[in-house]
C-alpha cells in the first residue's frame, strides 16, 4: 500500500521497521492489532506478507514505506483522528520514524498466550534437537537474532559445563559467529553444546520443550561490527535496547529465563522465574549451574 493510507482514521497505529525486529514482533502485532487499527511497515513487501502469514486480519490496513527514497522523513499525519490515535512503535528506529507525527504510547509488556503442548510433542522436539534425557537445553533468544553476541554466554556456559552442569545451547542459524563459538566450546569443554535450529526465532514453537532461556543485551554493545545486523551509518548512533519479547515468551511457556539487567520487563520484572545477570561471567555460570 501507499503512504497515503496512513491518513485513514485508526484507533492504534503500529509502527515497525524490518531492520530492528523479527518474528516475535511480527507475531505480536498480528495477534494484538484489532479492527480499526493500522500498521506501518518500513521495509520490504515480504514483511507485509509475513504479518499476514502470522494472522494479521485483511481488514487491518498496512502501509508499507519504501526506504530507498527516505519517504519516512516526509510522513506526517495531519488529521485530528490520526493525532488522536495511539502510536505503538516497536523499536527505536520505529520511534524515530514517528516521533514528529504523533504522541507515542508506551507498549505494555504483557505475557503472550501460553502455548498448548502435549507431553508427546515435548519429547519429539527434544529428540529432533538431539537433547539427551540428562541434558538441560537452554534457548539463547534475541530479537532480531542477528544482534546476539554469544561470547559472554558461551564463556559462562563453558564454565558451568566444566563444573558439571550438562548444558546445551539452542541458537538461531542467524546468530553471528556460530562456528567460532562452537569451536571455543569444544576446546573449553571437550564437547560442542550448540544446537542450531531456525525455530529459535519463533520461541513459542520450541520453548516448552526446553529447560530455560537466556536473553542478553544487544550484542552491538560489545561487538558493534559482528552484531550490527542491518544497522549501518546513522543507525549505529541510536540508543538500542534488546527486546523483552523472547523473555516474555519464556515466562508464558513456564520456563525460567536469565535476563540481562538492562532489559526492561515492565510489570514482569519481579516474576519469580526471572533471573537477572550483569557482566560477571562467574555469577551467570553459577546461576546456570
Amino acid at each position: 500500500m501507499h503512504a497515503e493510507s496512513l491518513h485513514q482514521p485508526v484507533a492504534v497505529q503500529h509502527v515497525v521497521c524490518f531492520e530492528e525486529a523479527g518474528e516475535c514482533t511480527l507475531e505480536r502485532i498480528a495477534r494484538e492489532a484489532r479492527a480499526g487499527d493500522g500498521v506501518m511497515v518500513s521495509g520490504p513487501e515480504a514483511w507485509v506478507e509475513a504479518l499476514r502469514a502470522f494472522g494479521l486480519s485483511r481488514e487491518i490496513p498496512v502501509a508499507r514505506l519504501g526506504r530507498a527514497d527516505n519517504i519516512w522523513r516526509r510522513i506526517q499525519p495531519v488529521t485530528e483522528s490520526q493525532r488522536a490515535a495511539r502510536w505503538l512503535c516497536y523499536g527505536p528506529q520505529a520511534k524515530r520514524l514517528a516521533d514528529r507525527a504523533a504522541m507515542l504510547a508506551p507498549i505494555r509488556e504483557e505475557l503472550p498466550p501460553k502455548p498448548q503442548w502435549p507431553e508427546a510433542r515435548r519429547a519429539r522436539i527434544r529428540h529432533e534437537l538431539g537433547i539427551a534425557a540428562r541434558e538441560r537445553a537452554v534457548l539463547v533468544a534475541g530479537e532480531p537474532s542477528e544482534w546476539i553476541d554469544l561470547s559472554f554466554i558461551a564463556r559462562a556456559v563453558g564454565m558451568a559445563f566444566v563444573g558439571g552442569a550438562p548444558l546445551r545451547l539452542v541458537v538461531s542459524p542467524r546468530v553471528p559467529r556460530i562456528a567460532e563459538i562452537n569451536g571455543f566450546l569444544t576446546k573449553a569443554t571437550g564437547f560442542a553444546p550448540l544446537v542450531v535450529d531456525a525455530r529459535a526465532d519463533t520461541p513459542w514453537e520450541i520453548l516448552p520443550a526446553l529447560d530455560a532461556a537466556i536473553v542478553d543485551r544487544d550484542g552491538a554493545v560489545e561487538r558493534p561490527v559482528e552484531c550490527a545486523g542491518w544497522r549501518s551509518g546513522e543507525w549505529q548512533r541510536l540508543a538500542w535496547s534488546a527486546s523483552p519479547l523472547p523473555a516474555l515468551w519464556a515466562l508464558s511457556c513456564g520456563v525460567p529465563v536469565f535476563v540481562h539487567e538492562s532489559i526492561d520487563l515492565g510489570a514482569r520484572a519481579a516474576h519469580p522465574r526471572v533471573k537477572r545477570f550483569g557482566r560477571d561471567i562467574a555469577a551467570l555460570a553459577r546461576m546456570l549451574a
